[in-house]
C-alpha cells in the first residue's frame, strides 16, 4: 500500500509516473467467529439455556485514498455457519455480493461498516463484520501506544442498543507474519451495553459490561495482516416477562486471516 510517488524521478527525467498513493489496494480475508451464550432464567420460572455456534465469512476489502484517510469497501464473497447458527443458510447465501462501506482515518482509526447495497441479508450479517478491521497505519514502531473510545448504536423502530468501548493499544513487538515484516499490536478493552430489544414476550431492557483482549499484525506500509480477539460480556435482561433480571453470559471469539 504505497503512499509516496517517485516525485524526484519524475521531475528529473520528465517521466510522467502514476500517483501511486492513489491506487486502490485489494486483499481478501477470512473471518472465523464463534459465540457462546448462556442464559439462566430459573429465577424467572424458566430454565437455563445455552446457544453456541460459529461462522466463517469470506470478504474482499478494497482501500482507496480519500480526503483525510482511506475509503474502505468490503464485498461479501460468502458466509457459512455451522448447524447451530441462528441465521438460516438461505439468508447467509443471499448475503453474497453484499457491500459495506467505511472509512480509515489517517490516524489509523476505522469507522464502522455500513451496508451500501439493498441486500436485506446485509443487515443480518452486519454484526459479523462490524469489528474485524482494527486500527492500522504505516510506520508503527514498537513502543507506540494509544487509546480510543467508541460508541455504536444499532436501532430499529423504538428499540436500540448502544455499546461503548474503551480500548488501549500498544505496538508490542516486531513479529514476522507469514515471512513478512510486521508489528504485533495488542489491544485490551472494556465495554458497556445498554438499550432495549424486542422479544416475543415484550420489550427487554439490556444492560451490562464486558472485557476483552487480543492482538493483530500490521506491515510497515500499514497493511492489516490478521489477528484474533476474545470478549466476555455479563449482561442482565429485564422486562414485564421476568420478576427479576435474567443474567446472560456471552463469549465471543474472532480470528481474521488474510488470504493469498
Amino acid at each position: 500500500m504505497p503512499h509516496r510517488s517517485a516525485g524526484y524521478l519524475a521531475l528529473a527525467t520528465g517521466l510522467v509516473l502514476p500517483a501511486l498513493g492513489l491506487a486502490p489496494f485489494t486483499i481478501k480475508y477470512r473471518i472465523d467467529q464463534s459465540l457462546t451464550q448462556e442464559m439462566d432464567a430459573t429465577a424467572a420460572g424458566g430454565a437455563k439455556q445455552r446457544l453456541a455456534f460459529s461462522t466463517s465469512s469470506f470478504v474482499t476489502v478494497t482501500l482507496a485514498d480519500s480526503a483525510g484517510g482511506k475509503a474502505i469497501r468490503v464485498v461479501v464473497d460468502s458466509v457459512r455457519g455451522d448447524s447451530a447458527t441462528p441465521i438460516p443458510p438461505p439468508v447467509l447465501d443471499s448475503a453474497r455480493g453484499a457491500e459495506f462501506r467505511g472509512f480509515l482515518a489517517k490516524s489509523g482509526k476505522p469507522s464502522g461498516l455500513k451496508p451500501a447495497t439493498n441486500v436485506p441479508a446485509a443487515i443480518q450479517i452486519q454484526g459479523l463484520l462490524s469489528d474485524f478491521f482494527p486500527w492500522t497505519r504505516p510506520g508503527l514502531k514498537v513502543g507506540d501506544s494509544w487509546a480510543d473510545t467508541t460508541a455504536k448504536t444499532t436501532a430499529s423502530g423504538n428499540d436500540s442498543v448502544t455499546v461503548r468501548r474503551v480500548s488501549a493499544y500498544k505496538a508490542a513487538a516486531s513479529d514476522p507474519k507469514e515471512s513478512r515484516k510486521a508489528v504485533r499490536v495488542t489491544e485490551a478493552f472494556t465495554s458497556s451495553v445498554a438499550g432495549t430489544q424486542p422479544t416475543p414476550n415484550g420489550p427487554a431492557h439490556i444492560e451490562g459490561t464486558g472485557t476483552g483482549s487480543g492482538s493483530y499484525y500490521v506491515s510497515p506500509d500499514g497493511r492489516y495482516l490478521g489477528g484474533s480477539w476474545q470478549q466476555q460480556s455479563a449482561l442482565q435482561i429485564s422486562g414485564s416477562f421476568a420478576p427479576q433480571p435474567v443474567p446472560v453470559t456471552i463469549v465471543q471469539k474472532t480470528r481474521v486471516i488474510p488470504l493469498k
